[in-house]
């Protein structure tokens, strides 16, 4: 398992987390919890909203993907459907793998080879 990006945002921290799953790489945000409880964790280092890769073979994409993002340029389009939260209801689109309001998995297969 491997840091591959830390967020300005819990929300930023998921997009990147929905992009990876989306292009076959398993990952979790870590840290979240952090941040939203200590006022001014976006100085305090280690407080940040982290994306982890869990299989290191897939680091190095990863770390394209997340430069692609990071640089504003193109990226994969995302495959399939917009997809409905089956706990809160919460609409996303088919690139995210987990629900940002409460977190649950994307009904269905997220990986796409591991």
């Amino acid at each position: 398992m491997q840091k591959v990006f830390v967020a300005q945002h819990h929300a930023e921290a998921y997009f990147v987390d929905g992009l990876l799953r989306a292009n076959g790489i398993e990952s979790e945000v870590r840290g979240e919890a952090l941040f939203t409880t200590i006022g001014g964790s976006s100085v305090i280092p280690g407080a940040s909203p982290e994306v982890w890769v869990l299989n290191p073979a897939q680091v190095s994409q990863a770390a394209e993907l997340i430069r692609r993002y990071s640089k504003g340029e193109a990226l994969p389009e995302s495959a399939g459907p917009a997809w409905q939260c089956p706990n809160c209801g919460e609409h996303h689109e088919s690139q995210f793998a987990t629900c940002w309001q409460c977190e649950t998995a994307k009904p269905g297969p997220t990986s796409m080879g591991s």
